[in-house]
Formats: structure tokens, C-alpha cells, sequence
């Protein structure tokens, strides 16, 4: 069986894409883009992804980060 990794770019979840990809089960890696500051981490999940060879998807989830955003600024 394939894995999806899910990888926000930072050195934990690249650490298990390049893991996960030496026991020869990795299937692709898939990002959750809600509006976080450091956008560059998605740019490393981004080069991982060639570096291995395999598909990047990137969920765009920047509603729901906005809209957390409006709760805290609400109370």
C-alpha cells in the first residue's frame, strides 16, 4: 500500500516524506495552505515533493484560516 504524506514543509513532516519514501511507499504529499505566515514552508514541502518524484497537492484552506482569525479578533 501507498502512503500520503502529509507534509506542511517543516523538517518533521519532510523528515517522514524522505522516510516514508525510502521504504519505497510513498505515493504523494498534500499541504494545507490556511494563510499561515511562514508560506515558505510550502515551498519546501514543494521541493521535497520533486526531490522525491512525486505528485504535490496543496489544499487551499485560507477561508477557515481567515475566518479563526475574525473569531480571536471578535473576543
Amino acid at each position: 500500500m501507498k502512503t500520503i504524506v502529509v507534509c506542511s514543509g517543516g523538517l518533521d513532516s519532510v523528515t517522514l516524506a524522505y522516510k516514508v519514501a525510502v521504504e519505497h511507499k510513498l505515493h504523494s504529499l498534500i499541504s494545507f495552505d490556511y494563510g499561515q505566515r511562514h508560506k515558505k514552508e510550502l515551498d519546501f514541502a514543494a521541493r521535497a515533493a520533486r526531490n522525491l518524484g512525486v505528485k504535490h497537492h496543496i489544499v487551499d484552506l485560507t477561508p477557515v484560516g481567515a475566518l479563526f482569525t475574525r473569531i480571536v479578533a471578535d473576543q
